[in-house]
């Protein structure tokens, strides 16, 4: 299943604390696929990580709060060198509704879970892509109340 750019395998960078979760799966993930990871303490070694990728095909998974650090500096880096970028909204972690923004206005892929991060990597690794840059501002609002189930909070229903 792996391919990619110049025939040399795609590559996944993974954002986040090397004992998490998402970094162990995403590991075990590309192991499965025939795809190279690189893990990374933080977006900044992400951005250097992308730079060093440019003749391959790039993907970049990470909790959202880490993605979109300064100012989410970090997508226009990826979208210049073609990468894909999937963001996991931790459950019980606070986030700001712009971070989230952020994100789906770069393109982004979200994801709630660690395994649905999977079904993305698998998504890349064919070639499929839902692009999300050509939405108006007005096709990414949502209520308050879809915001924060998807955020995990609970509501007053």
């Amino acid at each position: 299943m792996a391919g990619g750019n110049s025939g040399l395998t795609p590559r996944l960078i993974v954002v986040g604390d090397p004992g998490s979760e998402l970094v162990r799966e995403m590991v075990r993930l590309a192991r499965e696929y025939e795809v190279e990871v690189v893990p990374c303490d933080d977006v900044y070694a992400a951005v250097a990580q992308v730079a060093r990728s440019a003749t391959r095909r790039v993907m970049i998974v990470g909790a959202v709060r880490e993605l979109t650090k300064e100012e989410g500096r970090l997508f226009p880096v990826a979208a210049a060198n073609a990468a894909r970028c999937c963001c996991l909204i931790e459950k019980g972690t606070t986030m700001g509704r712009a971070a989230l923004l952020a994100a789906l206005r770069a393109g982004a892929d979200i994801a709630g879970e660690t395994r649905q991060v999977g079904a993305v990597l698998e998504d890349w690794l064919v070639g499929g892509r839902s692009d999300l840059r050509d939405l108006l501002d007005g096709d990414l609002r949502a209520t308050p109340a879809e915001l924060s189930a998807l955020l995990g909070h609970e509501t007053d229903a």
